[in-house]
């Protein structure tokens, strides 16, 4: 068992409602990761005899252990977002289109539950557009927004954005997000916003182009509890108002507290933390009043 210290992440469209999270004096606050064992964003373990050491470097070590021989870092990235204004429409590749365009076969997809809906009751997701010639005459006549897709979201909605797929998260939503794979990440547009210095964001326009699959479009449904719900290459399980979990699959699994407290290891464990749970292990001397198992896919896994 490993208990991680979050990272905070400034961001240009970040807001206040992370500080409830963490120490971090940063004025936008735009993620705090949760579980991240990216080079420049790792998590630090803060208890026993892997004391100190990142995520990064933990997972170099075991990802033998851990059947995760096949990638280069740990393949769950798990943060919770704020967005105070709306995040930059965007898409990120599928496999095909990260080997074509970085030449690394590993794109991204990932899952939303929105602690607290946007303030206008929709998020961008989707593409009006049927084809890629007809989204690149929208760029050049600046209706990005309007050839974007609104779908609606209410409290504790769960959306999944594949790869591929126009999507931008909106100013209000509070969100627990899950990633698999790269971090790679394709802007069309971001509203002619510009940073401290006066510097307008970058754009990826022709990445973006060859990543997009028009056609692609989320839905939206309630993520209250109990079950597991499964994508492609991950896996996640509301828990709600209890006392103590164990992981019973065959795969590590991140258990992220969104609402409670413990210890184990004389470390406390407090909202906004994750763990990660080995096969087999149990979480006790916790309160679970809110939180989130997430693994990945193994096949034929078992229900916990």
């Amino acid at each position: 068992m490993y208990i991680l210290k979050p990272v905070a992440h400034d961001t240009i469209w970040g807001g206040q409602k992370l500080k409830q999270f963490t120490v971090d004096s940063s004025m936008q606050l735009g993620h705090l990761y949760m579980v991240s064992g990216r080079k420049d964003m790792s998590n630090i373990i803060l208890n026993g005899s892997k004391y100190g050491m990142t995520l990064q470097e933990l997972f170099n070590e075991k990802k033998h252990l851990w059947n995760m021989e096949r990638f280069e870092e740990f393949p769950l990235t798990i943060a919770l977002v704020d967005a105070n204004e709306n995040l930059s429409i965007q898409v990120h590749p599928d496999d095909e289109a990260a080997e074509q365009i970085e030449h690394k076969r590993i794109g991204k997809t990932e899952s939303w539950v929105f602690l607290e809906p946007p303030l206008s009751g929709w998020i961008y997701a989707g593409c009006k557009c049927a084809s890629t010639e007809m989204i690149k005459a929208a760029i050049s006549n600046n209706e990005m927004e309007q050839i974007t897709d609104r779908l609606d979201i209410t409290k504790n909605d769960y959306v999944c954005v594949a790869a591929g797929t126009l999507h931008a998260m909106t100013a209000g939503s509070l969100v627990y997000e899950i990633e698999y794979g790269s971090d790679y990440t394709y802007r069309f547009y971001d509203y002619n916003r510009t940073d401290k210095n006066g510097n307008a964001r970058e754009l990826h326009i022709e990445k973006a182009i060859r990543s997009i699959y028009p056609e692609k479009h989320p839905a939206a449904k309630s993520f209250t509890g109990g079950n597991w719900i499964r994508e492609k290459y991950y896996e996640l399980c509301r828990l709600k108002d209890i006392c103590g979990y164990k992981n019973n699959s065959s795969t590590v699994e991140c258990i992220s507290l969104l609402k409670g407290n413990g210890t184990y290891d004389n470390c406390s464990i407090k909202s906004g933390m994750s763990i990660l749970l080995l096969p087999g292990e149990i979480l006790t001397d916790i309160t679970i009043c809110d939180a989130i198992a997430a693994r990945l896919r193994v096949t034929d896994e078992k229900e916990n």
